[in-house]
């Protein structure tokens, strides 16, 4: 050992191992807690119970944390999010092959191969009116679908040389279920029911209450659907599978098992993983700054809670206590609108009199959908020219 190391090193050598037989020095010290707090952690969450640790929540913190009843691994989000780039990354034809069928149909859509949102809503939209399960979904059953429907229907016509240019930003495109007469009027009786909670946030933040009566209705029908599942449940399990690839692999192992697509997978398993812990991390310093529990939030898939569904990260950043009992609650409904208008008002909006271009920018910074940024401002021009508003 002695002359593999030389002289000097070996010194440095037993003095390190005797640091550690010691315990450690202040730059070895073993994470708070130490064994003994990790050995309380269920095994499924130890590796993202240190990081956190790392993070500066105390063993008790975590300890509750990851022992809640409420809390359970899952492996839909980081599944369905895999599947998602996935289809973005090697779908590329059969997707550009469905939206140029769609747009034959007469869908709006946009033709680039790439099956974001937009696509997945198109998607959905013709399932739905074919009376299909709106999967949302690029697939080849998808595919036969659109083809079975392509028999019984006369196209629009589409050049035989390239595809057509991307349809112009359209009001006429929405989300029905927010913009038939009989949801137009759902969303009036709320509004006028709660105006007095909305009137200020002209004066405070520059924001129309309409725009933030609408975007309420859109994200949670006005505070009617917050979620199915837990919104720490799912972000816990999508850093969880950033560090144990195995936990998802089965809900993945469709999409293949050859070289390149595991590479593919493990690699966004862990970028997707490590955004999911900087949500988690977000989602317990706001519950625990207001006295909240962080397993106690119904969110959507990908963690966003409350009646505006903020992501945890932009509750740190834009939440507001609208009703001035000191602390921030999305679910809240005085407080989520306030911390929409706060939101809103940060992403550039200045008042009433701004053109449409500019006030799609600014929707589109809540949600980068067209035809959401479409629905909202159709809800709130409907709201801002109903009769005794």
């Amino acid at each position: 050992m002695r002359r593999q190391l030389g002289a000097r090193k070996y010194v440095a050598f037993l003095a390190l191992a005797a640091l550690l037989a010691a315990g450690g020095c202040a730059g070895l010290a073993r994470p708070p807690g130490g064994p003994e707090f990790l050995s309380a952690i269920p095994q499924t969450w130890r590796p993202l119970a240190a990081r956190l640790s790392e993070r500066g929540f105390t063993p008790a913190q975590l300890t509750d944390f990851f022992n809640s009843p409420d809390l359970a691994y899952t492996s839909a989000p980081m599944a369905a999010k895999l599947k998602e780039l996935h289809g973005l990354n090697f779908n590329a034809d059969l997707t550009r092959e469905i939206q140029e069928k769609l747009y034959q149909l007469g869908y709006e859509i946009i033709i680039d191969g790439r099956a974001g949102s937009g696509t997945k809503a198109a998607i959905s939209r013709f399932q739905t009116d074919q009376g299909l399960a709106a999967t949302g979904v690029v697939s080849r059953a998808t595919l036969a679908q659109v083809n079975s429907a392509m028999k019984k229907k006369a196209l629009r016509p589409l050049s035989a040389c390239r595809p057509p240019a991307p349809p112009p930003p359209s009001r006429s495109a929405t989300y029905s279920q927010f913009t038939n007469p009989q949801a137009l009027a759902q969303i009036s009786a709320f509004f006028k029911a709660d105006r007095a909670l909305f009137d200020s946030l002209l004066s405070r933040h520059g924001v129309p209450s309409e725009v933030a009566a609408a975007i309420i209705w859109v994200e949670t029908g006005y505070g009617r659907n917050f979620g199915r599942t837990k919104a720490a449940s799912n972000l816990a399990s999508m850093a969880a599978a950033s560090s144990d690839f195995s936990l998802v692999a089965p809900a993945v192992a469709d999409l293949g098992k050859d070289r390149e697509t595991l590479a593919f997978l493990r690699r966004y398993a862990v970028e997707r993983g490590d955004w999911a812990l900087g949500e988690l991390e977000a989602l317990m310093r706001h519950a625990y700054a207001n006295n909240l529990d962080p397993n106690s939030f119904p969110g959507s898939i990908y963690g966003a809670i409350g009646w505006g569904q903020f992501m945890p990260s932009n509750i740190l950043k834009y939440g507001r206590d609208g009703d001035g009992d000191g602390r921030v609650d999305l679910f809240n409904k005085a407080d989520a609108i306030e911390s929409v208008g706060r939101f809103l008002q940060a992403h550039g909006w200045t008042g009433l009199r701004m053109s449409e271009e500019a006030r799609r920018a600014v929707v589109l910074k809540y949600n980068r959908s067209g035809i959401y940024a479409n629905t909202v401002l159709y809800v709130a021009d409907y709201l801002a020219r109903a009769p005794g508003k």
